[in-house]
């Protein structure tokens, strides 16, 4: 059975969060379009190198749902980006917003605090 939209999120988030570059890759369409600030990455070949860069760090990133609102196959999801460094921890807010098909991700724009 395919994963509903909301099901395909907390299953990215939950892989992000255990930063599993193959996990987080496997909910993704092929084609997948991923969107944050001035960055545009379109394909799964593209979206490993952003995961792997973005999970060699030493920060750490941990992504919860604050509220989700789910309407056909997009899901708004307010998050609180929690990102732990050797200096400390920040806390960032986040908006996102998640187009899913067939259970995979085809399409996600992020907007975070302080970017563009």
């Amino acid at each position: 059975m395919t994963a509903g939209p909301l099901q395909a999120v907390e299953a990215h988030l939950a892989a992000f969060n255990a930063r599993d570059t193959d996990a987080v890759l496997a909910g993704f369409a092929e084609d997948a379009v991923f969107a944050s600030g001035d960055l545009l990455v379109v394909g799964r070949r593209g979206l490993a190198r952003l995961f792997a860069e973005a999970f060699s760090g030493e920060a750490r990133a941990a992504l919860e749902i604050r509220r989700a609102v789910v309407t056909g196959d997009t899901v708004a999801c307010e998050l609180r980006e929690l990102v732990a460094f050797a200096g400390g921890t920040t806390e960032l807010e986040v908006a996102a917003f998640f187009t899913v098909r067939e259970g995979r991700l085809v399409r996600v724009k992020v907007y975070r605090e302080g970017a563009a």
